[in-house]
């Protein structure tokens, strides 16, 4: 018997258990309701306004429908149910437009958190309760899980499955549509590993082309990435300057980083009422994966790894444009990767890779680089000054 419905747009009557929901009652849980799912997209999609509350719920109804599918015992339905709820509970505020500063400034990512706040946290006494074991939870969202671990974070896992959907819903864009039903009915476990049948192909290829086409119009929509990247120059100026602490951050909620950024002075406080006002940067320059030769672009890629000469050029730009730091920011995504390219398919009683069946996935890897770009940005009163300076990006990261 369940104990409570939960009515959800997208995935109508969700039922959960008891301790379900005595986990989604824990704070921890609960901070996810002011996490929004797509950070800084609202300025962009004005109804992108979900959270990884409804995100997380979602995915656990996903992995029961899965699990059902796959005959699973109670136990590992249990485990699998929990840990796609549990699997996004270290997400700092804004979601991923905080990630970048947990591998700069922590060396870490959302999922090492998830694992910590499960372990050490009220969830970790609601599952032991419960007679689960948060370790056997933080297996099966670290991997260490074989099967189990594959539903929840695997080439063509449960949390695409509902973010896809979700994302395309609440933004109002028609490309995140997939063949759900066709999808978690094909999906069968073969010598441990999870694997579509034949007949799922094509549900498959839905999923990669829906995800390919939502990567430009949504999640690295122009907009949202220049407010990444203020969001990133604003935070670390605060830790710069002493005024916020690191740890302190990855706690809060949207709510409270956007009233800290209200609240703090000078260039922080500024970058807060451009939110508030959606005054942001404008592009200074864009290039493209293949506007740059790939020496270029492999000298440039290395400044992600290399966050104070990344600092140093913004900082060589501004001078040379008479402005002042912080009006520069240089915006450098990760080179463009595709888990769900590996993918196995089970044809013909073997299990082959995706790309040995599907002639589309070829196609895909050659133009997921189009996805990527660097940008420089900067307020519209200094465009132009910054325009004339970064023409000459090379001579910057030489």
């Amino acid at each position: 018997m369940s104990a409570k419905v939960i009515r959800d747009p997208i995935h109508g009557d969700i039922f959960l258990s008891e301790l379900e929901l005595r986990i989604i009652d824990t704070p921890e849980f609960q901070r996810l309701r002011r996490i929004k799912q797509l950070g800084m997209t609202y300025l962009v999609y004005p109804s992108a306004n979900h959270t990884r509350f409804e995100h997380s719920i979602g995915a656990l109804h996903l992995a029961g429908r899965l699990a059902s599918r796959l005959r699973l015992s109670e136990e590992e339905t249990a485990l699998v149910r929990i840990a796609s709820l549990l699997h996004d509970l270290g997400h700092g505020p804004l979601s991923h437009t905080s990630e970048e500063l947990l591998a700069r400034y922590l060396n870490t990512s959302h999922e090492s958190i998830t694992t910590e706040t499960i372990k050490n946290s009220s969830v970790a006494d609601v599952l032991e309760e419960g007679d689960i074991s948060p370790d056997r939870i933080v297996d099966v969202i670290s991997g260490e899980a074989g099967y189990l671990s594959r539903m929840v974070s695997g080439e063509f896992d449960i949390d695409r499955m509902d973010y896809l959907v979700r994302d395309a819903h609440h933004t109002g864009v028609g490309y995140g549509i997939i063949d759900l039903d066709r999808l978690i009915n094909t999906i069968e476990i073969k010598d441990n590993l999870l694997v579509v049948n034949e007949r799922g192909l094509r549900a498959v290829e839905g999923l990669l082309v829906a995800r390919f086409l939502m990567i430009p119009t949504v999640y690295l929509h122009h907009a949202s990435r220049i407010a990444d990247a203020m969001f990133l120059k604003a935070t670390e100026v605060a830790i710069e300057q002493g005024e916020l602490n690191f740890k302190e951050l990855i706690k809060m909620d949207d709510y409270q980083v956007m009233s800290f950024f209200r609240t703090a002075q000078g260039y922080v406080k500024e970058i807060g009422e451009r939110f508030d006002q959606r005054r942001l940067f404008k592009k200074a320059l864009v290039k493209g994966w293949h506007d740059l030769s790939p020496s270029l672009r492999e000298r440039i890629l290395g400044l992600r790894q290399d966050v104070r000469r990344m600092s140093r050029i913004e900082t060589e730009l501004a001078e040379d444009a008479g402005v002042d730091y912080g009006y520069v920011l240089l915006d450098v995504p990760p080179e463009p990767s595709y888990r769900e390219l590996d993918a196995l398919i089970s044809q013909d009683e073997k299990v082959k890779r995706i790309e040995e069946v599907s002639p589309l996935v070829g196609v895909l890897k050659v133009a997921q680089k189009s996805h990527w770009s660097l940008g420089i940005y900067a307020p519209k009163e200094y465009l132009e000054r910054v325009k004339r300076v970064a023409a000459n990006l090379e001579s910057y990261v030489d």
